[in-house]
C-alpha cells in the first residue's frame, strides 16, 4: 500500500502531538488486557470515541515503548483498496519499520474489510508477538455467526458517548461529594447541557452551538445512510427514517411492531428487520418486559432507548424537551454502561397486572437485584402516589429489601412497611456508582 498513507496515519512515529482528547473511564479495565494475548475489540456506535481510546493507548504504550512498535490501520480511509488491506498495512509497515520485539497493531472500523474475522485469526495464531487491538461500528460483530472463529481470542468492550462522569471533567473540577453538593448549581446547569446535546465527544468539545447540532445530524446521517441503507441494501430509505423517527419520539415507551408497521405501511417483519438493523448500528436499543417465561419476554412489546439524547432531540419531533423521557433514556444507557463487563446481567421493566409498572429492574446471576423508578418532578401528590406503589409491587414481588426513585433534584429516604425507598437526583446517581448520599451539615 503507499506508505505515505501509512506515516500520515502514525504520526506518532514522529512523535506529533495529537488532538486534544477525552480521557475514558473504560483505559482501566482496557490496560489490564494489554499485555495478555488476546484481540481487544472496540465496538459501539459511530463517533462514540473508538478512535480516541485507541489514540490513548498509543500515546501511553509510546512512553513504555518504541513508538515505531505501534501501528494504526485506518480501513475506513477511502484512498486505500480495502481487500486485503491488513495484510497490506502489515507488510508495508514491516518493509517502511522492519521493527523488533513486540508489535501493537491497531485497526479502526475493521467491519470495512471483507473476510477480516479470518484474517485476524491467522495473524493471532501465527505471530506471536503481535497484539492486535480493533474496532468497529456494528452490534453483529458480537453475534455468534460473525465471531465464532474468534472464539477465545478475542475480549469485546462496548464504547459509549461520555458518561455524564465524564462529560463534567471536561467543564468542572469536582474532588469529591462535598465538593459536588457546593456546586450542585453548575452541575445542574450542565447536566441540562448533557441532556439537550448528549454525550458525542466532539459534540462535547465544540463551542459553537450550530456546529454542535450539525454534528449530531451528520452522525445521525452517516449511521442510517451509511452504515444501514446502503450496506443492508435497504430499498426504502424514507419509510427507515420515517420508523426511526417514531420510534425516537417515543423512547421510553413499549413499541408494538405490529402498529409501527401499520402507521408506516410496513409489514411486521420488515420493521422487525429494521429494528434489527438500528440495533447492529448501535443507534437504538430495546429492552424487553421480565417475565419467567422466555416467549413472553420475546413477545411484548418492548421499551425503546436511543444511544445518546442529542441524537433523539436532533431528530425526534417534540414542542419542548421531554425531560422525564430523557432522564429515562439516560438512565438506561448508564446501566448498561455500567453493567457491560457482566455477562449474567440483563435490565428489564415489569409491571403487575394491574399494569403497575416498574422501570427498570436490574437482573444478576440470575436473580432481581436492584429495582430503579425514574421521576424527573416528584412533586405532585399523585404522580408520588404512583411512582412509589410501581415500585413497592416490585419489592415484594422479587423479595427485595430497598428500591431506587431517581428524581430531577428531589433527594431522602421513607420507610413503607418493611421497604426502604430511597430518592436520589439525577446528577448525582450518575457521577457517584456507589449510590451512597453523604450526610451534609
Amino acid at each position: 500500500m503507499n506508505k505515505e498513507i501509512l506515516v500520515e496515519w502514525n504520526p506518532h512515529w514522529n512523535k506529533e502531538a495529537g488532538a486534544k482528547l477525552v480521557e475514558r473511564e473504560l483505559l482501566k479495565d482496557i490496560e489490564q488486557w494489554l499485555e495478555r494475548k488476546e484481540i481487544l475489540g472496540f465496538i459501539g456506535v459511530r463517533r462514540s470515541g473508538k478512535t480516541t481510546l485507541m489514540s490513548i493507548l498509543i500515546s501511553r504504550l509510546s512512553s513504555k515503548l518504541p513508538p515505531k512498535n505501534i501501528l494504526f490501520v485506518k480501513c475506513d480511509d477511502d484512498r486505500v483498496q480495502k481487500e486485503n488491506l491488513i495484510d497490506d498495512a502489515i507488510k508495508s509497515y514491516r518493509e517502511l519499520i522492519n521493527p523488533e520485539g513486540r508489535i501493537f497493531v491497531f485497526i479502526d472500523e475493521v467491519q470495512e474489510v471483507d473476510n477480516w474475522e479470518n484474517t485476524l485469526k491467522r495473524i493471532y495464531d501465527l505471530e506471536k508477538d503481535m497484539k492486535l487491538i480493533i474496532s468497529g461500528s456494528n452490534f453483529s460483530m458480537l453475534k455468534e455467526d460473525f465471531s465464532h472463529r474468534l472464539a477465545g481470542r478475542i475480549a469485546y468492550f462496548e464504547v459509549y458517548p461520555l458518561s455524564f462522569r465524564e462529560f463534567l471533567k471536561t467543564r468542572l473540577n469536582i474532588e469529591d461529594k462535598i465538593s459536588a453538593f457546593s456546586k450542585k448549581d453548575e452541575i445542574k446547569h450542565y447536566l441540562f447541557e448533557y441532556m439537550e446535546l448528549g454525550g458525542f465527544p466532539e459534540v462535547v468539545l465544540e463551542n459553537n452551538p450550530a456546529i454542535k447540532k450539525q454534528l449530531l445530524q451528520f452522525y445521525f446521517d452517516t449511521i442510517i445512510y451509511r452504515d444501514i441503507i446502503k450496506k443492508r441494501g435497504i430499498r426504502n430509505a424514507a419509510k427507515m427514517e420515517k420508523m426511526v423517527n417514531l420510534l425516537l419520539q417515543n423512547i421510553s415507551n413499549p413499541m408494538n411492531f405490529s402498529k409501527v408497521g401499520k402507521d408506516i405501511s410496513l409489514s411486521v417483519d420488515t420493521v422487525g428487520d429494521y429494528a434489527a438493523n438500528l440495533k447492529d448500528a448501535y443507534l437504538v436499543f430495546n429492552m424487553p418486559v421480565f417475565s419467567f417465561s422466555v416467549k413472553a419476554q420475546e413477545i411484548n412489546p418492548k421499551k425503546i432507548y436511543c444511544i445518546d439524547s442529542g441524537i433523539r432531540n436532533i431528530k425526534g419531533f417534540r414542542f419542548s424537551l421531554d425531560y422525564g423521557r430523557i432522564a429515562e433514556n439516560i438512565v438506561f444507557i448508564e446501566l448498561k454502561r455500567r453493567n457491560f463487563s457482566d455477562p449474567l446481567s440483563r435490565i428489564f421493566y415489569w409491571h403487575d397486572k394491574n399494569q403497575r409498572e416498574t422501570d427498570f429492574l436490574l437482573m444478576n446471576e440470575f436473580k432481581i437485584s436492584e429495582a430503579i423508578q425514574v421521576c424527573w418532578d416528584i412533586s405532585q401528590p399523585e404522580v408520588k402516589e404512583r411512582e412509589v406503589e410501581g415500585l413497592l409491587c416490585a419489592l415484594n414481588e422479587f423479595k427485595l429489601e430497598s428500591g431506587l426513585i431517581i428524581t430531577e433534584d428531589y433527594e431522602g429516604e421513607e420507610i413503607i412497611g418493611d421497604k426502604r425507598i430511597t430518592y436520589m437526583p439525577l446528577w448525582f446517581w450518575l457521577m457517584y456508582p456507589d449510590n451512597a448520599i453523604i450526610q451534609r451539615t
